[in-house]
């Protein structure tokens, strides 16, 4: 599956990953190219859990002061006290080595016959010496599934022949044995030029000019041997630095469910959907700069369409971006967050908001939503799928809109497929698998109307998911909203005499 950038954004995956820290370039460019774990991957997403949870047990060991709170539900493999503490340290080793790494993927991609620069083959070294190090620190931890570097021992052994180690690389003598006599001799002119008189270097600047273009032409020998050698070991580079991105990435998942008290998901066997205190990290974050908090909501889902309905400004699309982003963050081999979290897996994931998405030029926010669902709907045949979908068709009129929200949700439940619903429309959720209601504006506050009236919504807006009857009619809260958010009194009147 593709995670577009409209979804990312969308979903909030986009301002997870912002807050991803991998260190490395390959680490990067794996957050980047992130995996997606569908129907039949089940191993390996279990395989990528235990290995992020077993990264958790480790960076939280080797903190001076070990995170606190919640359990996170991570699982895995316990370690042996007396060896957590070196197993800790093994790690942060590694972590000490990943930002050290530079990108040379760019070097191995070349034409037949074109040599290394000098810059290029200390990039190489460098990387090899680093490389060195961190396989080094990792030996020294439990290995994470599926995590292995191929052997370039040879090839350190060829950048670094005097087996010192240090970042840096020369033409050294031992690569051609014509190199050391000659440099010899071009060290004994220059040792003569110094000591001839200005009028009487001439003849001895053109013999060391005929040696120094005798050591280029060696030196390019030696680039031209040491290309081909190293080329040859060309996918062991590529497989190391792809397993080192891996590795990056699945320390950074576990930094990051470390930050956010995260909990492992649970793979759901039955194609049901069951989530425990979810949280929305983005808008928990927003509401906690504004001096407020998020409530956490509980969801069980099953096969068909959930509809969600409730007042305005009741949280209803941050139900349908939580339930997503979880999906998502599972889906490619992460901890969710929320206290528990029971998933299955799907081949492939959509929110559809009537507001968003890249459309059809020209079309309306009804014409978008509308094409987004037919190109769901004609790529995911034969797909075990799930889509959020927005108050759909609230862009048209009225009686339509209800009619067709009515018809998606029947179809819906024909497919094999799970899908969350919001709408504000009476009836649709006569024939949807389950219904639930925003709990609503049911606290009664006095005291406050001078206070800013976002603030007094959100005091008296209850945003609790509760399970309600097919069929029971949507909240009539618009006029409370609209008291609340002061408008214009005579505008109110006029309102409430309509009613």
């Amino acid at each position: 599956m593709k995670l577009t950038l409209e979804l990312r954004g969308n979903a909030g995956l986009q301002w997870v990953l912002e807050r991803l820290s991998p260190l490395s370039p390959f680490g990067r460019t794996a957050a980047r190219d992130l995996p997606w774990y569908g129907p039949g991957d089940e191993a390996a997403l279990e395989e990528e859990l235990d290995n992020v949870a077993l990264s958790m047990e480790l960076w939280n060991a080797g903190n001076t002061r070990p995170q606190e709170g919640p359990a996170c539900g991570c699982g895995g493999a316990e370690l042996d006290p007396a060896d957590l503490k070196d197993a800790a340290s093994a790690l942060r080793g590694v972590t000490k080595q990943l930002p050290l790494f530079h990108d040379i993927r760019g070097s191995f991609d070349r034409d037949p016959g074109v040599p290394f620069d000098l810059v290029e083959l200390f990039e190489i070294k460098h990387f090899l010496v680093t490389l060195e190090r961190l396989v080094q620190a990792y030996e020294a931890m439990p290995v994470l599934s599926g995590i292995t570097f191929p052997s370039l021992a040879e090839a350190l052994e060829l950048m670094d022949p005097d087996g010192r180690r240090l970042p840096t690389f020369t033409v050294a003598n031992c690569y051609h044995n014509d190199l050391a006599p000659l440099r010899v001799e071009k060290a004994k002119l220059e040792k003569a030029i110094r000591m001839t008189q200005d009028d009487k270097r001439g003849p001895l600047l053109e013999k060391r000019r005929q040696l120094a273009v005798q050591e280029d032409h060696l030196e390019l020998v030696v680039r031209q041997e040491l290309t081909e050698k190293l080329m040859a070991w060309k996918d062991r580079f590529l497989s190391s630095m792809e397993t080192l991105g891996r590795l990056d990435l699945i320390v950074a998942k576990a930094k990051l469910a470390l930050r956010y008290q995260c909990v492992r998901p649970s793979l759901s066997r039955d194609k049901t959907l069951t989530l425990r205190e979810v949280r929305h990290p983005q808008v928990e974050e927003d509401l906690r700069n504004r001096g407020e908090s998020f409530t956490p909501l509980d969801l069980d889902l099953g096969p068909g369409c959930t509809v969600i309905t409730g007042a305005n400004m009741g949280g209803k699309t941050v139900s349908l971006r939580s339930t997503v982003l979880s999906l998502l963050l599972c889906q490619c081999g992460f901890f969710v967050f929320a206290r528990s979290a029971s998933l299955p897996l799907f081949d492939r994931v959509e929110l559809i908001l009537a507001d968003s998405g890249p459309g059809a030029g020209g079309l309306s926010s009804f014409g978008k939503e509308v094409h987004l669902l037919d190109n769901l709907l004609r790529e995911t045949a034969g797909q075990f799928f799930f889509v959020a979908l927005d108050e759909f068709a609230r862009g048209t009129n009225p009686q339509e809109g209800a009619a067709l929200a009515r018809a998606l949700v029947r179809h819906l439940g024909g497919l094999d497929c799970m899908a969350l619903m919001t709408t504000h429309y009476d009836g649709v959720s006569d024939v949807a698998s389950a219904h639930y209601q925003v709990a609503g504006l049911v606290r009664d506050i006095q005291g406050d109307e001078g206070d800013d009236p976002r603030k007094r919504i959100a005091r008296r807006m209850d945003y609790r998911l509760q399970p309600a009857p097919p069929g029971a009619p949507c909240p009539r809260d618009a006029l409370r909203v609209c008291r609340l958010l002061k408008l214009d009194p005579t505008l109110m009147e006029l309102f409430q005499a309509d009613l």
